[in-house]
């Protein structure tokens, strides 16, 4: 019996790369040289029995080649189902998860980490790559080497900072002799269902489809929302980006949310682009040298104008962030109000967000017919989630709060422990 094994057929590769088509036409060439035939359409079919692709392929790569450079496809992006079914709270309860570790003083791992997530109430579906993107993409943590060290999971500075200063000021706030009433805001859209007699096929059948999309903004604090200050705008487009902008807040933040609440409020948002129109942008590399040095300037920031612009750009990037004003902040500053804006990744100390979202999901549970007002049934969805949750989400958000003020001066002092005692590697 011979050992000889058959050669396997290389299978043909699912996206075929510029490489792989400039070997194929590397092939074509070789063959009409060094053999004889009548017709360039048997040289394409002896290369497409070479290299395992088809003849029409052959072809094509090889026009591609007579006009210029061949390229790859463009590259799929796969989808990721895990992320599309990790909501918000759920992405909240990971990111406690990876706290909890700090607060146990056990070092936080991947793996640890999935087994910890994968149980109820989180229940997460995906694995550790899956899970890793989350936490560095979604929740602003990620893995840093120390000095001669493993590395260790750790949220970026930036977003522990922006955390601990809200925390600190909201607290701030509510401890002064006189606080401000705390006023949050957010926006959300929604698409009811909504059903239509047709009679195209069958008499007195329904069909459901996703009526127009509207777009909710909500106001309100610990004594319950502001009922001036609800907009409920139908849209048309699909994407809420295009259709919730800076001039619809604006319009709403001017003429129903400033004369409804109480005076002196501090008026909690987050940073979405329309809430966060700059009166004067600070200068970046496209902004000509002259006026880099007006803005440095107008600002009262010590500089040598001989400098260079690289090295005024050095220090506008120091000052930026503390002369930065926000067209909006402006408007509340005038009406006595002062805008206390949310840290990156933490809708969740929102209250206004959560009872939104579950807004949002009664809103699309429903069903109604074209004959009913859409706007009238949006609002008895408001109405109704706000009376019996509205105590409650406030609450919550509060409980929130100080879970992550606990958590924070663990994770304060657990980390420069795990610093000082991880084993060098």
């Amino acid at each position: 019996m011979s050992d000889e094994r058959p050669l396997k057929t290389p299978s043909r590769p699912p996206r075929i790369c510029s490489q792989y088509k400039n070997i194929i036409v590397n092939v074509f060439r070789y063959f009409r040289k060094h053999e004889h035939y009548d017709h360039i359409s048997d040289i394409e079919m002896k290369t497409a029995k070479a290299t395992h692709v088809s003849r029409r392929s052959v072809s094509r790569f090889r026009a591609q080649g007579k006009v210029g450079t061949i390229s790859s496809p463009p590259r799929q992006k796969r989808p990721a189902p895990v992320f599309d079914s990790t909501d918000h709270i759920a992405r909240d309860a990971i990111r406690r998860e990876i706290l909890a570790f700090y607060e146990r003083g056990v070092v936080p791992t991947l793996d640890l980490l999935l087994e910890r997530v994968k149980e109820p109430p989180i229940s997460f579906a995906g694995g550790n790559s899956s899970l890793r993107v989350l936490i560095e993409e979604d929740l602003g943590f990620s893995f840093k080497k120390q000095y001669r060290r493993r590395p260790l999971l750790m949220e970026r500075d930036d977003i522990l900072a922006e955390r601990s200063k809200y925390l600190r000021e909201i607290e701030t706030n509510r401890r002064s002799i006189e606080p401000r009433p705390e006023i949050f805001i957010d926006e959300i859209m929604v698409k009811p269902n909504v059903s239509v007699e047709y009679t195209s096929t069958v008499k007195g059948a329904e069909s459901w489809f996703k009526g127009a999309s509207y777009i909710i903004s909500l106001a309100g604090g610990k004594d319950g929302f502001i009922p001036g200050a609800l907009m409920i705008r139908p849209v048309n487009a699909e994407d809420y980006e295009e259709t919730m902008n800076h001039d619809i807040f604006k319009e709403w933040f001017l003429h129903q949310l400033l004369p409804n609440i109480p005076s002196k409020s501090l008026i909690v948002m987050d940073n979405a682009p329309y809430h966060s129109k700059l009166l004067k942008k600070a200068p970046t590399r496209i902004t000509s040298k002259s006026e880099t040095v007006k803005w440095l300037q107008d600002n009262s920031i010590e500089h040598d104008p001989t400098y260079s612009k690289a090295e005024l750009l050095q220090i506008v990037a120091i000052y930026k962030n503390s002369f930065q004003r926000f067209e909006i902040d402006d408007f509340a500053s005038a009406a006595g109000h002062r805008v206390l804006r949310l840290p990156k990744h933490y809708c969740q100390f929102n209250p206004v967000e959560l009872i939104l979202a579950q807004i949002k999901d009664e809103i699309e549970k429903s069903n109604s017919n074209r004959d009913e007002s859409i706007e009238n049934i949006i609002r008895q969805a408001v109405v109704d989630v706000i009376s019996k949750d509205w105590q409650k989400w406030f609450h919550h958000a509060l409980d929130i709060e100080n879970d992550y003020r606990r958590k924070f001066v663990a994770y304060e002092r657990a980390f420069e422990s795990f610093v000082m005692n991880l084993p060098i590697v």
